[in-house]
């Protein structure tokens, strides 16, 4: 019994390896960006409507959806007080880490629809946005968790059925990134 062994031939219309895996990286890594602007939007809640230079809607809706909860939840005049106290002082902070992730986004895409493509550069560009991120998500969560401690037991858990009835309407819609708190 003999075994044939052949080599695979190459054809020349298939596009060159280094050009294939720069749009590799590219794609997940502006999907990645996209995904993490459509978070950090979420996360100033309490604003004016035109209180920020740029994405004032979207800190409208929050705050709209913040106080919709709280009336919701029969939050009391003085825990209102203490929840946008909460929130007045961490909005600076998120403005600053919403306009350096903003900032990075644009590097980032400058960096893959450049003509030439350096993946140690996009790389390091996407690790600062992640840490950017990841301190966006704990302020956030500091937030939330001050937000719930001048709650009631109960107020929270129909704070909770609120946020989950309104997370399962927007996805019912077609919505993206539903359901984040207040």
């Amino acid at each position: 019994m003999s075994v044939s062994t052949t080599t695979p031939t190459t054809s020349s219309h298939i596009p060159s390896r280094p050009l294939r895996r720069s749009w590799l990286l590219a794609l997940p890594v502006v999907a990645l960006v996209g995904a993490a602007s459509v978070s950090v939007a979420y996360a100033l809640p309490g604003a004016p409507a035109g209180d920020a230079p740029r994405g004032g809607a979207m800190e409208g809706f929050v705050a709209r959806r913040l106080e919709r909860i709280l009336d919701r939840v029969n939050a009391t005049a003085g825990q209102r007080g203490q929840i946008r106290a909460v929130w007045d002082g961490l909005r600076p902070q998120l403005r600053a880490l919403r306009a350096q992730h903003g900032e990075l986004r644009r590097q980032i895409v400058a960096a893959v629809t450049a003509p030439t493509i350096n993946a140690a550069d996009v790389e390091k560009l996407r690790q600062q946005s992640m840490s950017v991120a990841d301190k966006t998500s704990a302020l956030f969560t500091q937030g939330i968790v001050a937000t719930a401690q001048v709650l009631t037991p109960e107020q929270r858990k129909l704070a909770q059925d609120e946020m989950a009835k309104a997370h399962g309407m927007h996805h019912q819609f077609g919505g993206f990134g539903g359901g984040e708190a207040p």
